[in-house]
């Protein structure tokens, strides 16, 4: 080996003696680095649970709606079925009321300009 490397190989420090400097020195000077990230993180966890549930309850909102539009074409349905004449003749059969044959008849009432008959 050349004179230069074994300069280099002098001036790096044994590793064991460098783990152990980084390790203590290391770990102290970036508590504050350490802690933010570890919020970063426990931030992250939650927002991603967070994000989660409200999918969730968009999904069960989507099927009550599905589910409320369906009861909703039902009902309609049924009452279109109940409102035809023929239905409603069945109704009132039992209150003895009937189809009238005759149109109903207009009443026409003329006012007089005279104020005698108040």
């Amino acid at each position: 080996m050349p004179a230069k490397d074994m300069n280099i190989l002098k001036q790096v420090p044994d590793w064991k003696q460098l783990l152990q400097t980084v390790g203590n020195k290391g770990i102290v000077q970036n508590i504050p680095l350490i802690l933010y990230a570890a919020f970063l993180a426990i931030l992250y966890i939650t927002l991603n649970h967070e994000a989660e549930n409200t999918i969730r309850k968009i999904n069960q909102t989507g099927r009550e709606l599905k589910e409320l539009r369906w009861k909703y074409v039902d009902l309609k349905t049924q009452i279109m079925g109940m409102t035809k004449e023929s239905q409603l003749q069945k109704s009132v059969s039992s209150l003895q009321l009937q189809i009238t044959k005759v149109p109903p008849h207009k009443i026409i009432v003329h006012q007089t300009m005279s104020n005698e008959n108040q």
